[in-house]
């Protein structure tokens, strides 16, 4: 947590002599400079704030608390939008993690905001919210999972039913359709907008359609655990622990667990080469540690937290961390994620959500 302050702190000043128009997605880590995108237009910007906050919360000072706000406060206009799902990754990794630990009635107002405007893209025929949007149908991702929490808290905070429902039936559709008989996910689901029927299931990120995009996967365990947590209804903590389940018994060598970017990719004379994917470790692990304190039985909590442990242990590995290779000058914390599909899209990467939920596990372990 040392290094990611050192690491997010230069960054800060960079992008704060930018004047905070845009903020960082991937980067490689043998440039100095990271792909940036528009505060308003990535899931991802509302991570670099949110680095901040898991900070303060693990060693509060009032200089991590000024980069916190300083970078989350021009968010605030995000919460206005509806033509994204996207509003509550951003706004709940800033906003929503501020008033959890200030209680600032402004910071409430804007992950009310935002929920409300979250909820405008639920299809009652669905019974979903609408992910992507497309000519080609209604099309619900997997990722979709995390922005619950928006609905969920704001309904928690607000007594808002309608938002609370809106949430539950997402999850309840999505454990049905997302999901094979062994716990592995589609990426996507198209639905038929008039009859809310499931017309095909596919990926945009993964291998193929058939297989299993090792981040969608940690997607799901991370989002039935959230959902778990508001709701206590059972079958979604089974579908958790199941997908769970399915990613651990999918990671290589116990030597090095990091998982590669799809658990499908195969290897062999033609493909020699596949990339991991940090991101998705770090997602599947900051999941793992919360979902450890749901299950009942100590045998599974205690295999969850080992797993969880173990793998942020080889995420700060000289095998991934950015301070251990003397040829990497990316400021960031770790390396080898991957954007995916590969290799058509970028790979061998540092990713600012990777950088996020690695900090996020990290100040969960702390806590037990």
């Amino acid at each position: 947590m040392g290094y990611a302050n050192v690491q997010y702190t230069i960054l800060y000043d960079q992008y704060r002599d930018l004047s905070f128009q845009s903020f960082p997605f991937i980067g490689h880590p043998l440039q100095i400079d990271w792909i940036s995108l528009p505060i308003l237009h990535s899931f991802t910007n509302g991570f670099f704030s949110g680095i901040f906050w898991n900070l303060l919360e693990f060693n509060a000072t009032q200089t991590i608390l000024k980069m916190a706000t300083d970078l989350m406060v021009p968010l605030a206009p995000v919460a206005n939008l509806t033509d994204t799902h996207d509003v509550g990754f951003v706004i709940m990794s800033s906003f929503g993690h501020a008033y959890r630990l200030l209680k600032l009635p402004e910071y409430l107002q804007i992950v009310i905001t935002a929920a409300s405007s979250l909820s405008t893209r639920y299809s009652p025929e669905v019974r979903c919210i609408r992910s992507w949007d497309s000519k080609e149908g209604f099309l619900v991702i997997i990722d979709n999972m995390m922005n619950l929490e928006l609905l969920f808290e704001a309904s928690y905070q607000t007594n808002n039913q309608t938002w609370y429902n809106l949430a539950w039936q997402h999850a309840n559709r999505t454990m049905y359709e997302h999901f094979r008989p062994d716990n592995s996910t589609y990426h996507v689901v198209e639905y038929n907008e008039t009859d809310g029927t499931a017309i095909r299931k596919y990926t945009a990120q993964g291998y193929a359609d058939w297989s299993t995009w090792s981040r969608g996967q940690a997607w799901a365990v991370h989002g039935f655990t959230i959902a778990y947590r508001y709701t206590k209804y059972q079958p979604f903590l089974d579908k958790a622990i199941g997908a769970a389940n399915y990613f651990l018994s999918h990671l290589p060598s116990s030597t090095d667990s990091i998982t590669y970017w799809d658990f499908d990719a195969p290897h062999n004379s033609t493909i020699a080469y596949q990339p991991r994917d940090t991101s998705a470790a770090a997602i599947f692990a900051s999941g793992l540690v919360e979902l450890s304190q749901y299950v009942t039985l100590e045998e599974t909590k205690d295999y969850f937290l080992t797993n969880a442990k173990s793998i942020v242990d080889q995420l700060a590995s000289p095998a991934y961390l950015i301070l251990d290779n003397k040829d990497y000058i990316l400021r960031a914390i770790i390396a080898n994620g991957t954007q995916g599909p590969y290799p058509d899209k970028p790979y061998d990467l540092a990713t600012v959500f990777g950088d996020y939920y690695l900090t996020q596990a990290v100040l969960r372990l702390s806590k037990l």
